[in-house]
């Protein structure tokens, strides 16, 4: 049972807090509850949220269903307008100078890099909040160094040392498995950073009721996709000075990408899914492949809608929730509100080393109805490809180890 009057006491002694719920509509009430608790504390609610949040109407729902009479109250700023936007920043300034401003941040795992000018400018800021307020749906996507920089926001004391500090003693210094050297936390070390931002973790709520089936396929390059691959492969290698690794390692992913044995898996899936009368969302890492997929006759028997960055997403949404089967998606493309009952199978046709992408594909599915889903991963045998599993199974063990950690006892 959650006690909220601790909940509200602790938070106007701090002044400060996050909350992470994996459901947006029991995170938009948590955080109007506590909001309305404190009225008398304060004049305006800055709400920054992403741009493409305050764009979705589902999103502007849940928002007026739960100020209620404290709308009017409520103004919002885009996060890409306070990073990019010299006027709204400063306007976000005079409001904090001359009003008392309750502060709320949503999707705050976006201010994870110290680096990034919406992370400075609102650090500048952290100080003129009368309450600043967290909400995400999950403390980290890549390291705990995410929670450091999320509660530098929150407090500074907290860790009460620099971010290189805050490496060297929760990150430190290994060689990988392939040569690399990265900078790592253990069970242990998760832990201790967990115990020292405790009393500012308001609440936190990651069950879904979504049960998920995963298959892993594995492929292998042809003969002559492997020569043509080492040949691509050599080339690029003879510019990494000059267009640096990380460029290098995303052209090599592509030359392997479209590998016959994958077009064979995707073509008997589909059929499979199609038997069914089930819904599937196929992802890619690359617009080209889209072209490539239409060009081998796969789609021809098929309707399907495409979302990537120039699409109509709003048609295409539609088109997909009412007529069509299929929807094809590029990773970094925001998916508006879709209905989901009906989908119940994911494919990652290619993969991404960014697990935050993968995170918010499945934040979707657990704000929908749907209690079961069958994700396919798709895989080709070859250096890069198993290090990218490995970098995303290293992180997809870390959240759920900070956030079991962070559940126990949580109010």
């Amino acid at each position: 049972m959650v006690n909220f009057r601790k909940i509200e006491s602790n938070f106007e002694k701090l002044r400060a807090g996050v909350a992470f719920f994996g459901n947006q509509q029991k995170q938009m009430k948590f955080a109007f509850r506590l909001i309305h608790s404190l009225r008398k504390e304060w004049d305006y609610v800055a709400w920054i949220s992403p741009r493409a949040s305050l764009k979705a109407r589902h999103y502007i729902g849940m928002i007026k269903d739960c100020a209620g009479e404290d709308l009017g109250q409520l103004l919002f700023f885009p996060q890409e307008h306070i990073s990019a936007c010299d006027r709204q920043y400063l306007k976000l300034c005079s409001l904090s100078d001359h009003h008392r401003l309750f502060c709320v941040i949503d999707d705050s795992i976006s201010i994870k890099n110290a680096g990034a000018a919406l992370t400075k400018r609102l650090q500048a800021l952290r100080n003129k909040f009368s309450y600043r307020l967290l909400l995400s749906k999950n403390p980290l996507t890549s390291s705990i160094k995410d929670i450091y920089v999320q509660m530098s926001f929150v407090n500074p004391q907290i860790f009460n040392m620099t971010e290189t500090q805050f490496l060297h003693n929760f990150m430190p210094l290994l060689v990988s498995e392939y040569d690399m050297a990265k900078r790592w936390s253990d069970p242990g070390l998760e832990k201790k950073a967990v115990d020292m931002v405790r009393p500012y973790v308001l609440a936190c709520d990651f069950k879904n009721n979504l049960h998920i089936v995963r298959q892993e396929y594995w492929f292998e390059l042809t003969p002559q996709e492997k020569k043509s691959y080492q040949e691509d492969k050599e080339h690029l290698l003879q510019g990494v000075t000059q267009n640096g690794y990380l460029s290098v390692s995303q052209n090599f992913q592509y030359y392997y990408t479209l590998c016959r044995q994958k077009v064979e898996a995707l073509q008997k899936i589909l059929s499979e899914i199609s038997a069914r009368k089930e819904k599937v969302i196929i992802y890619l890492k690359y617009s080209g492949e889209i072209n490539f997929l239409e060009e081998t006759g796969l789609l021809d028997a098929y309707q399907y809608v495409i979302m990537a960055g120039r699409s109509n997403k709003n048609r295409a949404s539609l088109l997909f929730e009412v007529d069509y089967d299929i929807m094809i998606c590029t990773y970094k493309v925001k998916i508006p509100r879709l209905n989901l009952h009906e989908c119940a199978n994911l494919i990652y046709f290619t993969q991404t080393f960014d697990y935050k992408d993968k995170l918010y594909i499945l934040s979707k599915f657990y704000d929908s109805k749907r209690k079961k889903l069958r994700i396919y991963d798709f895989w080709v045998n070859t250096k890069l490809e198993n290090l990218i599993r490995a970098n995303l199974e290293r992180k997809r063990k870390l959240l759920k180890n900070v956030c079991e950690i962070m559940s126990r006892d949580c109010c």
